[in-house]
């Protein structure tokens, strides 16, 4: 997600007019990782989560909620957001 916001930045300084195209690609990305990440967290693929370092937190507790909401799931929200926002960029730009 870093990487959105500098590129995502760069293109609004520089009036880029296109630079939805390039967070449209970012977006897929991220959100194909966080679809992954929440799979694992929800036990959808059979891969285990396991703690993060030996005397660490646990990945699967209550350590990955934030308001009773999942980590993995906000993060898939907010790059379907810069997706789809980033989509609307071009559409406007085209009329």
């Amino acid at each position: 997600m870093f990487p959105l916001a500098i590129i995502l930045g760069l293109g609004l300084w520089w009036r880029d007019p296109l630079a939805g195209r390039y967070g449209i690609a970012l977006a897929l990305g991220g959100g194909a990782v966080a679809l992954w990440h929440m799979g694992l967290y929800v036990g959808l693929i059979p891969e285990r989560i396991q703690p993060c370092t030996a005397a660490g937190p646990s990945c699967t507790d209550d350590n990955q909620l934030v308001f009773g909401i999942p980590i993995p799931l906000m993060a898939l929200a907010a790059f379907a957001l810069i997706g789809a926002l980033s989509a609307l960029s071009l559409k406007e730009t085209r009329t």
